[in-house]
């Protein structure tokens, strides 16, 4: 560890002497395995005074797009785009037209989360080339410099994790800028990946999955014994308690039988709950289940989304849509009025709350006003598994 603590310290103190002039008062790095520059800030300074062509390796793709941000609803946000300032009869130019769509649709080819990921390989790689002298030489990227890069990460001791995480995101950028791809020959991405599978990293932690009985065991929860009283309403805390427990068994049971991650059980509204879908086309064997709308689903190619179904089990004590029903008639988080997932059920509706709320005021209310995020349903789930009697160290 003393020896990787030296060989970092030196790397780092190496780029800020070759930056130069250009690296500022202070430089900041990030947590990576591959030291890494916070900033490109003294990057952009160093191509700037050296004449190093390295603009395109600075494009930032990692913010959100209109088109994302607009959840769905693209057709006004592309009505607003595309609105020339000399009105509709003005006929863009062929550059303006290609800006664009370069700016605000090609970034969508990958998800927000693996751009940035994508961006901060692109960094390393710069800061490497900063380190290495080679800075002038990166656009495109040779092979013998993609190897030399790979061989420099594996003595920071970077596992076979990073080290492809990084040769993707090289590939990538280099085929988005439509330029010469390093190591791009037949068999050549084979070859290398399993010349890197010897460099695995620490194990991870042992994670079961939710299983059958764990599902079972979450949707028999039973209410705890005390007084008659007047429910949550009445003020009873046993029963408001049990609330937030039922909430979060209710979520991995959901989860689990629909397949869902974390983020995507948790952004469920009450009106992504479609009772009697199947009923209504006539299927009668599924009367009493339900459609759940899932609007984004990881990998989902053509960005459709999911309808995962709910059936009806033997046990009536296992029927999740009519807890599901029950605990949104006991919460109040039910559908309301002005709903328009029906019409858009791809966007998110704006009057509908979530279907599991987040806890507020301790554990005394929900929080209707927005969706968990995937960390808190995490915690949820995990939560659930407790109120079950299972060891949660295991999930």
């Amino acid at each position: 560890m003393a020896e990787l603590k030296a060989r970092r310290d030196a790397y780092r103190a190496t780029v800020v002497y070759k930056l130069g002039s250009a690296a500022g008062a202070g430089v900041k790095w990030r947590r990576t395995t591959v030291p890494t520059l916070e900033s490109d800030a003294a990057i952009r300074a160093l191509a700037a005074r050296t004449g190093a062509q390295i603009g395109a390796w600075l494009v930032d793709d990692a913010d959100e797009t209109e088109l994302e941000r607009c959840e769905g609803r693209w057709r006004p946000t592309v009505r607003a785009l595309a609105a020339a300032p000399g009105g509709v009869g003005q006929v863009p130019s062929m550059e303006e037209s290609l800006e664009a769509f370069v700016r605000h649709v090609m970034p969508m080819e990958r998800a927000r989360i693996t751009r940035r990921k994508y961006a901060t390989h692109r960094l390393t790689v710069l800061t490497w080339a900063v380190w290495k002298g080679v800075l002038k030489d990166m656009l495109p990227m040779s092979t013998d410099a993609f190897r030399a890069f790979l061989w420099d990460a594996l003595a920071f001791e970077s596992t076979v994790s990073v080290l492809k995480h990084c040769v993707n995101a090289i590939k990538a950028w280099h085929r988005r800028l439509e330029m010469p791809v390093p190591a791009d020959g037949p068999g050549d991405y084979r070859r290398l990946t399993t010349s890197l599978a010897r460099f695995q990293g620490t194990p991870r932690r042992l994670i079961f999955p939710l299983h059958a009985r764990a599902v079972r065991k979450l949707l028999l929860l039973p209410v705890p014994e005390h007084a008659a009283c007047g429910g949550v309403r009445g003020g009873c805390r046993a029963c408001r308690e049990f609330l937030h427990k039922w909430r979060d068994c209710l979520l991995g049971a959901v989860a689990t039988i629909s397949c869902s991650r974390c983020a995507e059980a948790g952004a469920l509204q009450a009106c992504d709950l479609w009772v009697d879908f199947d009923l209504e086309a006539g299927y009668l064997r599924w009367a009493g289940g339900a459609a759940l709308n899932v609007k984004i689903r990881k990998n989902d190619q053509f960005r459709q989304g999911h309808q995962p179904r709910l059936g009806v089990p033997r046990d009536p004590r296992l029927h999740v849509v009519k807890q599901l029903l029950a605990f949104m008639r006991a919460v109040g988080n039910g559908p309301r009025q002005g709903c328009t997932k029906r019409a858009e059920p791809q966007c998110p509706c704006p009057v509908c709350p979530p279907l599991f709320p987040r806890s507020s005021d301790r554990g005394q209310s929900f929080d209707l006003s927005r969706l968990p995020t995937a960390g808190e349903a995490s915690v949820m789930v995990v939560r659930g598994l407790g109120h079950v009697g299972f060891n949660t160290a295991l999930f």
